[in-house]
């Protein structure tokens, strides 16, 4: 019986994370290699699902879940790769002309927003 205090959609989504967080932290430690990383992408998984409100309409939790997280590793290495190939461009030049860290974290995000935009264009049939 539910207590007063916890909402339907609540119970839902602690049943959800209760039910499937260690299965989706193992299975992202065997994808990354990392269990930090896995932790860090299993809790980015529940924070996208929770934003995307549709916890209660899941059919099949681990599908769901490999699906998002997926994705979320997809964008993990995607960023990882901007980020070093803007570090490689910048060990290039000369350190009087290095940039701070606050302007190459900053670069970092823009190039990785700018990623995404491109992600979502259509892709040009050829």
């Amino acid at each position: 019986m539910n207590s007063p205090s916890v909402s339907p959609s609540s119970h839902s989504l602690h049943t959800l994370y209760q039910q499937h967080h260690h299965w989706l932290v193992q299975l992202l430690r065997r994808k990354l290699g990392n269990i930090e990383q896995a932790t860090d992408l299993a809790q980015d998984t529940f924070v996208r699902i929770i934003a995307a409100n549709q916890y209660q309409e899941i059919r099949e939790p681990r599908a769901y879940l490999t699906t998002v997280s997926s994705r979320l590793i997809a964008h993990h290495f995607r960023r990882h790769a901007l980020e070093q190939a803007y570090l490689d461009a910048l060990a290039s030049h000369p350190e009087i002309t290095s940039p701070s860290p606050e302007t190459v974290a900053l670069v970092v995000e823009a190039l990785a927003a700018i990623s995404r935009v491109l992600d979502g264009l259509p892709r040009p049939y050829a």
